[in-house]
């Protein structure tokens, strides 16, 4: 049952609620100016007013995670303005059971939150100079209804509310996708989302119906509770039932359900012409954020409901489906770096990279082929490990081409050429970004993609490491090829490329990250580590 002192637990989500209604209502006062200038004033007071306000909500989710030191306050601190507001914030902290069994406030939902709404921050800062041309309150407000929906997917821990924040994030990115009516790629992006949008919702809800009547059967005659729809129900009605074939093919259905939001072989076919179509920002937003609340949500699904789904052994120590999340991450590895390979335009190699570092979490995954907890822990703190880093990496690259978009009116790799002589800053940020991408030490995406090699070699899938270093040497082929553009190609004119300052602030931010982060991985590991991966979190 729902109580009142479950609302600070809620914290976050409800202040992206009021944040995205707020941006709605502030717009009706600046919407009836019709000049050039008051429209660009709108457009400004949105932007400025969203951004202000994830950043104070990212705050708020920092200081209610106690993460950080100075938000350990002693009980025996004088009470005060400052520490009353403090401990309010923390008693809603990564503690307590999930809300009405449906929504976890555990250390996973608080990493993905900070992690979910810091992308939102960096997405709305590329957003300041990237201006829709019309309807920027719109704009705005759903990218915070999609940022809502990713944190009550990281949570979730029922079926109907997982569907529900599905849907939540889906639908406001479909419409970002298409949001520029008048640029047919754009168009024929939101439309293609769409469609594989509400293929993908189709077959998920087939698989958690099929969940559903398994759970409805097995219950016959125990007495385990009527909550069928929750993941922890669902797996203790699996250790008592003798047929599990309906509660498998369930499970197949739901990983092809969301292996279509995660963009991962053979369910990726919207994503190379959505990330191509959609605004750039909107680009850097869905192949990162809405990857990383998909990634958590399977990683609750899989680990809580269905934990003793193991089948038989199919490639040494992988069976059940960790031995299918290991056949998608080859599928992923291998056609997603062979596909960016003859790809001219840098969005769309972008995003076939996007692809393939899709196979690289999946690679986190089969740390559950092994028996002990500790090495299911290590697969854990390597998979939120990885998506934290490829979250700014994405960010910052796709950052920087916007910023080259907008200067020079395309986005092909040939626009690229010369980026040194005409923004020499801009060049080395957006290197800093391919080099993270392609695992080139100092920097955090080598020791991201070490970490989750390292895992999946204890847990048995040598063969699997083995392909995934192959891929990584071939990557490298069209990594460098950005590089080479940048800093050894003729430019096709001299005339400097202007970045924007918002912009310029996200992929600074997101470049700092990947360095510090590199240099000083155990800022976070530490953090990391407090999510325990046993059945039921």
């Amino acid at each position: 049952m729902f109580q009142i002192t479950d609302i600070p637990r809620l914290l976050p989500e409800i202040l992206l609620l009021v944040l995205a209604l707020l941006v709605l209502g502030s717009d009706i006062f600046e919407k009836w100016g019709r000049t050039q200038e008051a429209q660009l004033e709108r457009v400004r007071s949105s932007a400025s007013l969203t951004a202000i306000g994830l950043g104070l909500i990212f705050v708020i989710a920092l200081v209610q995670s106690g993460y950080i030191p100075f938000t350990v306050i002693p009980e025996t601190a004088a009470p005060n303005f400052f520490t009353n507001i403090v401990r309010n914030l923390q008693a809603g902290g990564p503690v307590g059971e999930p809300i009405t069994g449906a929504f976890a406030t555990d250390h996973l939902t608080m990493i993905s939150r900070l992690t979910l709404i810091g992308a939102a921050l960096l997405t709305s800062l590329l957003c300041l100079d990237y201006r829709p041309t019309a309807h920027p309150a719109e704009f705005y407000a759903l990218i915070l209804f999609a940022t809502l929906g990713m944190c009550l997917m990281a949570g979730a821990t029922e079926l109907i509310i997982a569907y529900l924040a599905i849907e939540l994030t889906s639908i406001p990115l479909y419409i970002l996708a298409g949001y520029f009516r008048n640029d047919m790629r754009s168009s024929e992006a939101g439309m293609k989302y769409f469609l594989f949008g509400a293929l993908s919702s189709g077959i998920l809800l087939y698989g958690m119906s099929l969940t559903y009547g398994f759970a409805a059967s097995a219950l016959a005659g125990n007495s385990l509770g009527n909550n069928l729809t929750e993941f922890a129900q669902i797996a203790a009605l699996a250790r008592i039932a003798d047929n599990q074939g309906i509660l498998t093919l369930g499970m197949i259905f739901m990983i092809a359900g969301l292996g279509y939001k995660l963009a991962v072989v053979p369910f990726h076919g919207w994503s190379p012409d959505v990330y191509q179509g959609a605004p750039t920002p909107i680009t850097a937003f869905v192949s990162t954020a809405s990857k990383m609340a998909g990634f958590i949500l399977l990683l609750r699904l899989l680990t809580t409901a269905f934990p003793g789904l193991t089948g038989t052994a199919v490639w040494g120590e992988l069976s059940g489906w960790t031995s299918a999340l290991a056949l998608l991450a080859v599928l992923t590895l291998i056609v997603g770096n062979l596909a960016a390979l003859p790809q001219t335009n840098a969005k769309r190699l972008l995003a076939w990279s996007s692809v393939a570092q899709a196979g690289f979490v999946l690679l986190a995954f089969v740390a559950w082929a092994s028996p002990q907890t500790f090495d299911r822990d290590q697969g854990t703190v390597a998979l939120l490990y990885y998506l934290i880093v490829y979250t700014l990496t994405n960010l910052g690259a796709f950052g920087a081409l916007a910023a080259v978009s907008m200067a020079v009116g395309g986005d092909e790799v040939a626009d690229l050429n010369g980026l040194a002589r005409r923004n020499l800053g801009l060049a080395v940020l957006m290197a800093i970004c391919v080099l993270s991408l392609a695992g080139i030490p100092p920097l955090a995406g080598f020791f991201a993609k070490f970490y989750v090699f390292m895992v999946s070699w204890q847990s048995g899938a040598e063969w699997l490491v083995v392909i995934a270093v192959l891929t990584t040497v071939i990557s490298l082929y069209y990594y460098l090829r950005l590089l080479k553009a940048m800093f050894m190609e003729a430019p096709a004119a001299e005339t400097p490329v202007e970045a924007p300052p918002g912009i310029t602030a996200a992929v600074v931010i997101a470049a700092a990250g990947l360095i510090i982060l590199g240099l000083f991985p155990n800022i976070i590991l530490g953090i990391l580590s407090q999510v325990q991966t046993v059945a039921g979190f």
